[in-house]
């Protein structure tokens, strides 16, 4: 390679960073100018193994802990299993069931209630200039909490888009920095968008099997006055790779 070809392939490098933090600190921006009206502090706290069945086939199972009231309370706890299947290098389907203990307050009483939950997802997505893996997640979400006390029993229907951008170079020695956009559709309110999830971070593989990751994500969820509930979350992760 020559070093005029070299030199602009890093610049459209420099250039493609560079778009992709200005979206993503416009899209914080946003969000924060939003959240302002009730803003809380919480951290979710993960931990998980992955096991590749073979060239197409993967198999995972995790348990997460999510706080709020400035880390005072627990919002859930949650078991989950999953499985992804390759279709080719840009096309991946997954699907996963996760349980969860949630603690709702109605009428001024706190019920821990359980939930589940089934998701089904198609993930196009594959590497720009080598370095950069985009994806657009889209995902079906069907949850069923149980009813208890004050809480009664419901049904909701989610479509899920994530859109990711995550940096994948072997130069920098296991760090996978990434920025992510998700929306929330209500499917039984006419697709009306109930929350929004903008995150930054990084994972870092130890070695093969030996992965943790950790960042920063702003959760924001409708309420009667709008979009306005702001949930700032410190987010950290382990995963074992069989």
């Amino acid at each position: 390679m020559d070093k005029e070809k070299a030199e602009r392939i890093q610049r459209i490098f420099n250039w493609v960073r560079f778009i992709i933090l200005v979206l993503f600190l416009a899209f914080v921006f946003i969000g924060l100018s939003k959240a302002q009206t009730t803003n809380d502090f919480g951290m979710w706290i993960s931990a998980g193994t992955e096991k590749k069945v073979n060239d197409s086939w993967g198999l995972g199972a995790n348990t997460e802990l999510r706080t709020k009231d400035n880390t005072g309370s627990v919002e859930r706890w949650q078991l989950g299993v999953s499985g992804t299947y390759k279709v080719s290098k840009v096309l991946k389907l997954g699907g996963g069931y996760e349980f969860h203990l949630k603690n709702r307050t109605v009428d001024d009483v706190t019920e821990t209630v359980q939930r589940h939950r089934l998701m089904f997802d198609i993930t196009p997505g594959g590497k720009v200039f080598d370095w950069l893996k985009l994806s657009l997640c889209e995902r079906y979400q069907y949850t069923y909490m149980m009813q208890k006390g004050n809480v009664d029993a419901s049904h909701e229907h989610h479509l899920r888009n994530q859109f990711k951008a995550e940096i994948a170079n072997s130069k920098i020695n296991g760090w996978s920095p990434f920025a992510s956009v998700e929306m929330f559709n209500n499917l039984g309110k006419q697709f009306q968008i109930d929350e929004m999830r903008m995150a930054i971070g990084t994972a870092y593989s130890i070695n093969a099997h030996h992965t943790i990751n950790f960042g920063y994500l702003l959760d924001l969820k409708r309420s009667a006055d709008g979009m306005n509930k702001g949930l700032h979350v410190l987010t950290s992760g382990y995963v074992y790779k069989i």
